[in-house]
């Protein structure tokens, strides 16, 4: 056999069995130990909130622009994972930080070693030692570490979406554009938490991001809203009358206190969005997607978000096409829902019961 036949085979019957399993038993200690990890992130935030408070109560610091929470992959080879909180002035790594914190993070990699050892152990089973070495098979690990990494990504987002109501977050001086990113130290960040100067959806620059943007009591009406991106976008007591959206993205998204009435909805991604105390009556909904796991072009990677409508009053709502398999309804009222080659969840089955 030729090496690329001996690393084809080991990349099959030794790598790829070997990173689900790895990775089944990062996602299941994730979904364990959520509570405790929660408590760590937000806990580490707060404390390094206050830190930056403090400096600048002290006019040691000015408003900051930019705060990034990094995994250094360095400590993960010194069987010490961890992760940092830093300050810059802009985007992260253009410039020196100005506070850094660094904290342990174990979680982040439970058992890395025993994803070695199974790497190994199977790779020795097939007499592939002599071609795949030691060096070859850590550096294959690090493929899945980015993997990992970028699920973290989410499930930090999601650790992190109430920081705002932290009293130390509140008393820190934020610049007008203020950003929180998760990512790799010195590598890619992704953007998790910001607050943004208001912009008008329909009278904006086309480079301009509606993305994490706030719309407070805004009145849409006779609006079309297509392809556009307004994800982990926030409208307060925002009301909708006979509207139409297409491909448009609600990632994470939040309604709070709106009004929808007369709206046709058309292939619209809602992985994660939240409608809260929000009114729906006479709405067309197709090709609707809930579920952030069903892989697609873009896909953004996790899992740990539902869309979710809480306290919210439905009529005269039909859905088709649509996948609302990772959806909840809490405490919602509905009259004369209907449902048609749609992939429905146990608290919307029961809602079209009830209704």
């Amino acid at each position: 056999m030729q090496r690329e036949e001996y690393i084809a085979q080991f990349q099959s019957e030794c790598y790829l069995p070997a990173a689900s399993t790895a990775l089944n038993r990062f996602m299941t200690s994730y979904a364990e130990h959520a509570e405790q990890i929660h408590k760590t992130i937000v806990g580490q935030f707060d404390a390094f909130s206050r830190c930056i408070t403090r400096l600048q109560e002290r006019k040691l610091m000015d408003a900051v622009h930019s705060v990034a929470l990094s995994f250094p992959y360095s400590s993960l080879m010194c069987n010490n994972p961890c992760m940092m909180f830093e300050v810059y002035p802009d985007f992260p790594f253009f410039a020196p930080h100005q506070l850094q914190e660094v904290f342990s993070a174990p979680w982040v990699f439970p058992d890395w070693n025993d994803f070695y050892e199974d790497l190994l152990s199977r790779t020795q089973k097939l007499g592939l030692g002599t071609v795949v070495r030691t060096p070859y098979i850590k550096n294959t690990m690090w493929e899945t570490a980015r993997y990992v990494l970028h699920f973290v990504s989410t499930f930090v987002k999601t650790q992190m979406v109430d920081v705002e109501h932290l009293s130390s977050f509140q008393a820190m001086k934020k610049a007008n554009t203020f950003r929180i990113t998760f990512g790799e130290y010195m590598d890619w960040q992704r953007l998790i938490y910001a607050q943004l100067p208001q912009i008008d959806i329909f009278n904006c620059e086309g480079h301009e991001s509606l993305s994490f943007r706030v719309f407070r009591s805004a009145v849409y009406e006779n609006k079309t809203f297509e392809n556009l991106q307004l994800d982990d976008a926030r409208f307060e007591s925002c009301t909708f009358r006979n509207c139409f959206f297409k491909g448009v993205k609600f990632r994470d998204a939040k309604f709070e206190g709106c009004d929808f009435e007369d709206c046709q909805f058309e292939q619209i991604r809602l992985d994660g969005a939240r409608f809260s105390g929000s009114k729906l009556k006479n709405i067309v909904m197709s090709e609707i997607k809930t579920n952030c796991m069903i892989p697609d072009p873009d896909t953004i990677l996790g899992g740990f978000t539902t869309t979710d409508f809480v306290n919210c009053f439905l009529e005269n709502l039909s859905i088709t096409k649509s996948d609302y398999s990772a959806s909840q309804f809490q405490g919602c009222q509905a009259k004369n829902l209907t449902a048609d080659t749609s992939e429905l969840s146990s608290s919307l089955e029961l809602l079209f019961a009830q209704g």
